[in-house]
């Protein structure tokens, strides 16, 4: 079937003609036009079954849960089923804004990330950091930290001894494109041992990171392949636990509002680029993730 034809259906509302599609014997790219078509436009009982149709995170232009997301959680709750898609639409409406603390049946999920975003998140995030979708298209999302910022500093030329540390391999996990080290050291002499010379630095709040790092964290890179916000909130929050070295993620924001972080630009970025060391000082630890990508 032509997009022209499933445009057609979708300008009728016949969404259950194209559910029955999408879940049919069709070419699988042509099923996945039509289930996000449905996730995009249609009310939330369709939009949710559309969301659980490819449960891959593939999805047709991004995750078909991310896509049927736009509904309010209370009129998405008593149609989506499947465990991993209820979780994931969750931590969706999380990102849209919406406080899911009061609903029993999630709590009970012990969910990933909390069912709120905590103050320090909220800082660096708003709903449009949420791709945008269309029939043909999506709003793309770019990582770049740190932006071009006012009286950079120059990193000091100060040793640093690179270190073993268990959330190492769990911040270089955020991204394929992602490179990550521990040092026993502040995070000015970490940066300066990690970038090369002639590098602009800034001290920042890590919530000025935090979008980028969720974008970063979903697969975003030049060239497609996100998997969607709600993945990549839940890998950066995984990365801050194991960071923090607690199991429990109500200790999450303690540790992340005393986390000391500097951030660099090179003289030349590529499109994409994240460039952040994140100081402890309780722990006497600093954590450096880097990463880059281009068109």
């Amino acid at each position: 079937m032509a997009t022209r034809d499933l445009n057609r259906m979708a300008d009728a509302g016949r969404w259950g003609d194209l559910l029955d599609f999408a879940a049919g014997p069709a070419p699988e790219d042509a099923r996945r036009e039509a289930a996000h078509l449905v996730a995009f436009e249609a009310p939330a009982s369709a939009a949710a079954a559309a969301a659980e149709l490819f449960t891959d995170d593939r999805g047709y232009l991004g995750p078909l849960w991310e896509v049927a997301s736009h509904h309010p959680w209370r009129d998405l709750d008593p149609h989506l089923t499947d465990p991993r898609i209820r979780s994931l639409v969750t931590q969706m409406r999380v990102l849209w804004g919406e406080d899911l603390r009061g609903s029993e049946d999630l709590t009970s999920m012990r969910p990933a990330a909390p069912l709120c975003l905590e103050p320090w998140e909220a800082a660096g995030w708003d709903e449009h950091e949420v791709p945008g979708y269309a029939r043909r298209g999506r709003s793309g999302s770019v990582w770049a930290c740190p932006p071009d910022l006012a009286d950079p500093a120059r990193l000091p030329s100060t040793p640093a001894a690179s270190i073993d540390h268990p959330a190492v391999p769990v911040l270089a996990g955020l991204s394929t494109a992602a490179q990550a080290r521990a040092f026993r050291a502040t995070a000015w002499e970490a940066a300066s041992a990690t970038a090369p010379d002639e590098c602009s630095a800034w001290e920042i709040p890590f919530s000025s990171a935090y979008s980028d790092l969720v974008h970063l964290a979903s697969g975003d890179r030049a060239y497609g392949g996100a998997s969607g916000r709600a993945v990549g909130r839940v890998a950066l929050w995984t990365a801050l636990i194991a960071m923090a070295g607690t199991h429990d993620p109500r200790l999450v924001t303690g540790f992340v509002d005393r986390l000391r972080c500097v951030a660099w630009r090179q003289p030349a970025e590529p499109m994409m680029y994240v460039r952040l060391a994140m100081e402890d000082p309780e722990q006497g630890v600093s954590w450096v993730l880097t990463a880059e990508d281009d068109d």
